[in-house]
């Protein structure tokens, strides 16, 4: 199997049926000969706003550009930072290329690891979309409303382009993706309706949730102490 075919089936098996068998930490002799990683994230400049209510006909969502959020530079900075505290070396890329350009400007930069983040639906809470977002959930009396992300990190060994580990955005023991709550926020159907000050918040809350979890995700490879 080709790269961009190995890329593309792995992304859709992530996506389409949360493949949970499939997520799972580097194995211990490749995180021990593992010295300089690069990291590239492709979670894109697209925020999510979703409602999800008891039945389809009351379901809501916008989509909104956020490319002035710098969310994949987010990422890939505190990637970057929770890999150095490991001990070893870590630089960003910042590219939407495929697998194989990729691997090609890892090498380039003397990295023989590869981590790639990238959106993934999780088929146990399909009501969240791939990325990040505001979602919201009413259902029966409940009512509930928060800031999320959602991505898997795969690694790749930059020399044989094999894929070598997959982590979720949040901890697999706990098999739930963690959403913060936006004090004083209400979920709106339009992002316009939000005020100046209320785009900030919610700013400031996705990228608190990529960097967070995506530290959980380079956790997950196996590659901070």
């Amino acid at each position: 199997m080709n790269f961009v075919s190995k890329y593309t089936v792995v992304f859709l098996c992530i996506v389409l049926s949360g493949c949970a068998g499939m997520i799972r930490s580097v194995d211990q002799e490749q995180v021990e000969s593992i010295r300089k990683v690069a990291v590239v994230s492709q979670l894109g400049n697209t925020f999510i706003g979703s409602l999800t209510a008891t039945t389809v006909f009351g379901n809501k969502g916008y989509k909104v550009d956020a490319s002035g959020w710098q969310v994949d530079r987010a990422i890939t900075a505190a990637a970057v930072e929770a890999i150095q505290r490991g001990g070893r070396s870590a630089l960003s890329l910042q590219s939407n290329a495929k697998l194989p350009e990729l691997l090609k400007e890892a090498t380039n930069n003397g990295a023989d690891t590869l981590f790639l983040v990238t959106p993934a639906g999780y088929s146990n809470q399909p009501d969240f979309p791939p990325g990040y977002g505001f979602h919201r959930r009413v259902f029966l009396g409940i009512d509930r409303a928060c800031i999320y992300s959602l991505f898997v990190t795969v690694a790749y060994d930059v020399k044989s382009g094999r894929e070598i580990g997959q982590s979720w955005s949040f901890p697999k023991s706990e098999g739930a993706i963690p959403c913060e709550a936006t004090a004083g926020i209400a979920w709106k159907d339009d992002f316009a309706r939000y005020t100046k000050d209320e785009r900030e918040l919610i700013r400031k809350a996705t990228i608190a949730s990529v960097t967070t979890n995506i530290q959980t995700s380079v956790t997950g490879l196996g590659l901070t102490r």
